[in-house]
């Protein structure tokens, strides 16, 4: 999966702050949130270990995808020795 600049947003801030990938799971926390949800509301929507459940099963679009502002700096993906290599 490609990401570009701006396809990741600070999300969840009434829980515990994540910054997500957007997509299908992302834009389902945002119509909630832009709806006025509640923490408990939002642990609902999580669902008690379902966030963990979707991040190792690698769904790309119904996963909860937390990535950092770096992610769009990413363009090929290296073998550790690779990288220690160049380094």
């Amino acid at each position: 999966m490609q990401s570009k600049e701006g396809d990741r947003m600070l999300s969840m801030k009434k829980t515990v702050p994540v910054r997500l990938l957007k997509n299908d799971f992302y834009n389902t926390i945002k119509t909630a949130e832009n709806n006025g949800v509640t923490e408990e509301q939002l642990k609902g929507i999580l669902g008690k270990g379902k966030a963990k459940k979707r991040m190792f099963e690698g769904d790309l679009n119904e996963g909860k995808l937390e990535v950092g502002q770096v992610i769009s700096m990413i363009k090929e993906i290296k073998p550790a020795a690779a990288i220690v290599q160049e380094i």
